[in-house]
């Protein structure tokens, strides 16, 4: 076991001007190295603690899984064992969540949680994660100036007229960017000193007009070679699919680990000598890396470890007290909806898949239930329902005991129930609509609708839609705006639809889709 008493942290970043990589170094130095007690033996061990796609600060599952007040003791138990113990984040952690829609003093919360929580726990380093500019570019940059940790920024960039200048954060009224590569520095008390690189990278797949996005592979691999040079070993943060990771590790040999983020599902894959892992989701598992590099070999070893956050571990006291701030912020919102947020609702034995890759390409458990509590959910007849898949915003799988809180979580922004009465001609236009946004949240999940055998025409009940009969439907008071993709066309004054009807008041199932989903699970 090695005997560590010295630690510093210096932060190098690559910028990039017209495509030219530049380097700078904080003005800050490193702490001085001890006077070594014994010769250097060459090795030294660190520890990297990896979490990823977190999105609910508090437990899940009744308080069985997860919990950041955990992951944060778990932490603090790693540090005192290995004081060179590094705290990273894989990206997705500001959206989606039920708690980032609701309000507080009058403002939308926006991820201000998950930020005051995870500066409690220790994180000291985050790639940005696609969900990350769901928010808007001054609540994100609200929440980069709240941040106490390191942000990789490396092939993200500001849309700034045309310029493509770095995010930074406000510190202290001084302006820092968010840099491309970081560099950490340990030294031990023989005298070992090594550098680790990280270098980060974030899927282009949220597009906004003021983010622009580098080219991913070719980005991370200039700014890890340039790693390379000034290092002894260089490491990865990612955000991006696992297919993409092992990609990016054949490209490049030399990087030892990647700790990834995007996929939800805990995996851990080889590639030559690369180890490329994620966690699960929410923290219901943390990855810890622990690295062994020998510079007389120039070698690192890595041993890496899946670890499930469970009720049998101890809770952080200053994090969860933060944590039960912001639950008792979000329950008093909801319950202003629901008179019970944590009442069992359901017991979904087959997961009910609400990831975003799922809801907005074809037609899940999840989607199928939400479209048909909303057929349901009227006391007249309904002949069908859909919504946009984009509604669903968990971007996770839901198995168990479902709270109805878990559909809070399931659909943050709720929105009434509208019955439509339209002609056959409009609702089939509507349905090859949501076809052509496959890949998009306008992506149709539907109830009582269907294919034919040859995939040529829709069918309501099995028959064919009669284009100039009247039907009524049922749908989301959202896609009758008209600001869905390739749906302007579907508002309330056009010449095929015949009537909306709106829920008169609050009592009603259909006044909040959320009310009549539970009624529904609780029926089923």
């Amino acid at each position: 076991m090695l005997r560590i008493t010295c630690i510093s942290l210096v932060l190098l970043f690559t910028l990039f001007s017209c495509g030219v990589p530049k380097t700078a170094q904080t003005p800050a130095p490193p702490a001085p190295l001890q006077t070594p007690a014994a010769g250097d033996d060459g090795k030294i061990e660190v520890v990297f603690l990896h979490i990823n796609d977190v999105y609910e600060i508090g437990p899940l599952e009744g308080g069985k899984t997860g919990g950041m007040a955990r992951v944060a003791a778990y932490y603090k138990q790693l540090k005192s064992k290995n004081p060179h113990t590094f705290f990273v984040h894989g990206g997705d952690f500001l959206s989606p969540s039920l708690m980032g829609t609701l309000k507080w003093n009058d403002e939308r919360i926006r991820g201000r949680q998950m930020v005051e929580v995870m500066n409690a726990s220790g994180v000291q380093l985050v790639t940005f994660g696609n969900h990350e500019f769901d928010v808007k570019e001054e609540e994100l940059q609200a929440r980069l100036n709240e941040s106490a940790f390191y942000w990789l920024g490396t092939t993200v960039r500001r849309n700034a007229g045309g310029q493509l200048p770095p995010f930074f954060k406000m510190v202290n009224g001084e302006k820092k960017d968010c840099p491309d590569s970081f560099i950490w520095r340990v030294t031990d008390s023989d005298g070992t000193e090594a550098r680790i690189g990280v270098f980060g990278l974030t899927l282009g797949s949220n597009p906004q007009d003021w983010v622009s996005y580098l080219p991913i592979f070719k980005t991370a691999t200039e700014v890890a070679n340039n790693l390379k040079d000034q290092t002894d070993v260089v490491i990865g943060l990612t955000h991006q699919e696992r297919i993409d990771d092992l990609k990016l590790a054949g490209m490049l040999p030399y990087v030892p680990l990647i700790m990834g983020g995007h996929d939800h599902d805990h995996s851990i894959d080889t590639v030559g000598q690369t180890i490329i892992a994620k966690a699960d989701a929410n923290v219901k598992t943390v990855y810890v890396h622990r690295m062994l590099i020998d510079k007389t070999k120039k070698s690192a070893t890595i041993r890496s470890e899946l670890v499930p956050i469970t009720d049998a571990m101890p809770s952080d006291p200053a994090v969860e007290a933060l944590v039960n701030k912001w639950i008792a912020i979000q329950d008093e919102n909801l319950r202003q909806v629901v008179d019970e947020p944590y009442e069992v609702v359901y017991n979904a034995k087959i997961p009910l898949d609400g990831l975003e890759k799922s809801v907005r390409n074809k037609q899940t458990n999840m989607g199928q239930l939400i479209a048909s509590a909303m057929w349901k959910s009227s006391s007249r007849p309904i002949d069908a329902a859909f919504f946009n898949g984009g509604s669903i915003r968990i971007d996770d799988q839901l198995a168990g005991e479902i709270l109805a809180i878990d559909i809070f979580r399931a659909m943050p922004f709720g929105g009434a129930v509208c019955e439509v009465e339209m002609k056959g001609g409009l609702l089939v236009k509507m349905l090859d609509s949501g076809l052509q946004n496959k890949g998009t949240g306008g992506y149709l999940q539907w109830a009582n609708l269907s294919r034919n055998n040859t995939d040529t025409h829709w069918l309501l009940g099995g028959q064919t839609i009669d284009p100039a009969k009247i039907y009524r439907i049922a749908t989301n008071d959202f896609l009758l705006t008209g600001k869905e993709t390739r749906m302007d066309f579907f508002t309330p004054d056009h010449p095929d639809i015949k009537s909306v009807t709106r829920p008169k008041d609050n009592t009603e199932l259909g006044s909040d889709i959320r009310k009549a989903v539970i009624d529904y699970m609780k029926k089923s």
